[in-house]
Formats: C-alpha cells, structure tokens, sequence
C-alpha cells in the first residue's frame, strides 16, 4: 500500500474494483447462460441441422464440470408419422473452455445408437456456423437400409466405429470394425474423408483401406464359400476407385457341391449413392483357368440388381470349367480350354443352374473321355477280335457355340474334329436333370470295322451295319441321348440318309 494514499481511498478503490468484478462476472454468467451451447434447445437445433430432422430427448442433463451434456432417448425424425430416422439410448456430449471459444466439440459418444438409412426429399442450405466435433465414437452401433427382399432390410452392425475431426476445415479420419451383411463378414475399414461438400455431399471425398474376413457366401443362396479380400479405394462417395485382391478356398455351387479354389486381383470403380458396381478389371485364376472378366452390378429396369460380366479364358481345363455344375464325380472330358462368355446372373434364391444365362464360344483341344466306365465301353465297342484290351480314347478337338437359359446348355453348333472323322451336333444338355439331346452327322473317310480311338468308336457298333449296307457313304446321321451317367449313341432315323 502506497503510503501516501489514505485508507479511506484504498478502501474505496477495493470497492470499487470487487464491484466491478462482481459485475463482470455476472455480465459473463448472464452470457455465458445466453450463448452457451449445451443448452436442451441450442443442442436440439444444432443435431437437428446437421441431421435436416426434428430432434427430441427424454431426459437432458446438463454438465459444466467439464462443459457438455447428456441426453437420453434421443430421436431423430424426418417423416412424423414414420420410422425414427436415428435413435440412440445415451448421448454424451463433451467439451472444455478453449474449445468453446472455438466451436469445437471435444467428443461426442453415442451409446446404443440405431440409424435407419433414409434419402433426404429437400437439400436444406447448411448453417453459417457449423461446430467441429473432435472425436466421434459410436461403438455397437446399428445401420439399417431397407430393401425390398422378404429377408428384410441389410444390417451393418458396428463394433468400433470413430470419426475425427467431423465438420472440420481439412480431412476428417475414421476407423470401423463391422459386421458386413452381403456377403456376411467382419469387414474392417479405415481411411479420410472431406472437407465435407455441403451442396453435393456424393462428391466428398473418400479414400483408405478394407479388410474383409472370411465372408460366407451362403447369402446367396446358390453359391457357397467363404471369402477374404483386401485392398484400398479412392475418389468420392459417387465415384469410388477399389483396386483389391480376393480368394475363395473353394467356391462351390450349391446344388451340385462342387467347387475349386479361386484367386483374383480387382479393380472396380462403386457408386456410393446407388450401390452400383461397375467391373473394370477381375483377373483371376478358377482352379486351372486363367479368367479375364469385367462388366458391371447394377440396377436393372425393373430395379432388381443384376451382374453383367464379360468374362475370356485363354487358357485353362475344361473339366474345371465344368466341374461346378455337373452332379458327377468327375467332368465327361479332359482337355485344354479357351472360351469367350457372357454371363448374366439375378438375384434370388433360384438354383443357380436355373438362374444363369450365358452365350459362350469355347475352343478344346487334346480332349478325352474321363468317365471309367463310359471310356471302357466306348473302347471296348469296337475291339479288334485279337486285341488284349481296350485301347484309350484319342485325344479330339471340339470347337463349338452354346448358350444357357432355364438351366438348359442348348448347342447351336457343336464340332468334333478326331483323325479321319467329323461329327457336327446340334441340341441341348439339362443342366439340373442331367439330360441329353444332340443330332448331327458323322463324316468319315473309312469304315469303323476296327475303330478303337476317337468319336469313331463311340458310334462305331451301332453304324458299321450301315456302313455294310452302304459301303460308299460318308455321311450318317446320328444322335446322343439317354443322361450323362448313361449315354446312348445311335443313328438319327428320323433323318433321311
């Protein structure tokens, strides 16, 4: 204390200044209770705008120590009459002084969240002054999209899931560990995303990085498997680049059970906003082809999503390409394989032989009978009277065009080239019964008497009495029929000769 200034002043002065303390403080609370953010109504309009829905809570506490808030039972609503748009049972919301000043959310934890997706009817212009949410967590959370499907709408169930810097000027962060529905996998995500695009959210950008773990294929109904794949993505929500790589111990068709490893490198480009897949690059090996597909996931006019996949092997094993759809131990051939097909394959619970439809040019080389005892009997048909035993099969070409619809394989042309003999077929295979119904004609330059190799023998006892009767002819028709366990070969006597 000054020495010269009278306690009367120094008391007066003191005073004054506790005075005026006392009065900054109150102006402050008088603020602060004005302006301050966690009120029940500032955090309903604040949640409600980022949201464009109503928002009510049961219970609204509110905490000072540190600054925030607790709201219980909280709804989301866009529709009144409809389905909440998001409900959470405990909302947590947290901060401290510094944030406060600026318009930072320290965190925000949702506890027993559930989001039922909905497409927004209007855009809403975005407020002036949006609030920056440091952390987001929302673990054991639930999104729901609904679905026309009597399975009921798709679940994403999230164990982990945390967002940084949301609504912030740069990139915002994420990491998700969840429950993916189709196929059904723990997927795990993580990445950026932002600045967030106000006026066309689709055209945010995104990037980061995936894991999916053995997802089942069961799903699907038709096909069976369990699938890991994993890789990275980039571009916007409307627009995302997904390059990968994926594998399937053994990709099974349901029916038949049959099924051979696949292994495959993608590239696909995913429109967020419509789930729409298109296939750019799939280049993979399917037991021992070698595929080359691309083609698109999509919506079709009627809104039911179908694949459309172009797919080209330039070398492979015909009887891995057929092993899939036949009932039998083993394919009816052997042999080196190139095909070109178009497969188109809906969705629902069909079979997938029923469901499928393709066109196809195929192209075999080197090809044998495998089947023991349709072999044995196609050797032994035409056995020499001194041979000790059956001579194995030779080695033919086939070379044809087919096409599949209600699981039924129908042959516009089928060409088998072996030595000396041709044999041109035209008819259809059943995919599910197994069926067989091909006529053509045999063109031979000798008789089948001693006939023990290749597409001779196979007709060779039931046509060398025509030959005997018509020794200068070339050309007879005929016909295979019966099943595939029990093939039978004749002549066409419906056909004039």
């Amino acid at each position: 204390m000054s020495p010269g200034l009278p306690k009367s002043r120094t008391g007066k002065a003191l005073t004054i200044a506790g005075g005026v303390l006392v009065l900054v403080i109150a102006v402050g609370v008088i603020l602060l209770r004005h302006f301050w953010p966690f009120t029940e109504g500032a955090v309903k309009q604040e949640l409600g705008d980022a949201a464009s829905a109503t928002v009510s809570f049961k219970v609204f506490h509110d905490k000072y120590f540190p600054p925030g808030c607790v709201a219980e039972e909280v709804v989301f609503r866009r529709n009144p009459s409809g389905p909440p748009l998001i409900t959470i049972r405990r909302l947590t919301i947290r901060s401290n002084l510094l944030g406060l000043l600026r318009h930072h959310i320290s965190l925000i934890r949702a506890e027993g969240a559930r989001v039922n997706w909905q497409k927004t009817e209007k855009q809403t212009d975005p407020p002036s002054r949006s609030t920056v949410v440091d952390q987001l967590v929302a673990d054991d959370a639930e999104l729901e999209i609904p679905r026309e499907s009597a399975n009921g709408p798709l679940r994403f169930v999230s164990h982990k899931f945390e967002v940084k810097n949301l609504r912030g000027p740069e990139q915002s962060s994420f990491a998700a560990q969840l429950e993916n529905p189709l196929p059904r996998g723990m997927l795990r995500v993580s990445g950026h995303f932002g600045p967030w695009n106000n006026s066309a959210p689709a055209k945010t950008a995104l990037d980061g990085n995936y894991d999916l773990d053995n997802a089942d294929l069961g799903v699907f109904h038709s096909i069976a498997g369990a699938i890991s794949s994993n890789g990275n993505f980039n571009g916007t929500f409307d627009n995302l680049d997904v390059q990968g790589h994926a594998s399937v111990p053994e990709l099974t068709v349901a029916s038949t059970h049959h099924g051979l490893p696949l292994d495959a490198d993608l590239v696909v480009n995913v429109n967020g906003a419509t789930a729409d897949v298109t296939v750019q690059r799939v280049k993979g090996r399917f037991g021992r082809d070698d595929l080359d597909a691309h083609g698109t996931i999509a919506r079709n006019q009627d809104g039911k999503r179908v694949a459309n996949l172009e797919i080209d092997c330039a070398q492979g094993r015909i009887e891995d390409t057929f092993y899939p759809f036949i009932h039998s131990p083993q394919a009816a051939i052997v042999g080196a394989v190139k095909f070109h097909m178009h497969v188109t394959i809906p969705p629902g619970k069909e079979k997938f032989e029923k469901k499928i439809s393709l066109t196809s040019t195929f192209d075999i080389e080197d090809a044998r009978f495998t089947h023991h005892k349709t072999q044995m009997k196609l050797s032994k048909i035409a056995e020499a009277p001194k041979q000790k035993g059956p001579d194995v099969v030779a080695p033919a070409t086939f070379r044809g065009q087919v096409s599949v619809t209600d699981g039924l394989a129908r042959f516009s042309q089928l060409r088998v080239q072996d030595q000396d003999a041709l044999a041109v077929f035209h008819g259809a295979f059943g995919l599910t019964d197994q069926t067989v119904n091909m006529r053509g004609e045999l063109k031979t330059a000798a008789s089948l008497t001693k006939a023990t190799q290749g597409i001779k023998a196979v007709f060779a006892k039931v046509i060398e009495p025509f030959f005997k009767k018509k020794p200068h002819e070339t050309v007879v028709p005929v016909k295979i029929g019966g099943t595939y366990s029990h093939p039978q070969f004749g002549l066409d006597l419906g056909k004039k000769m």
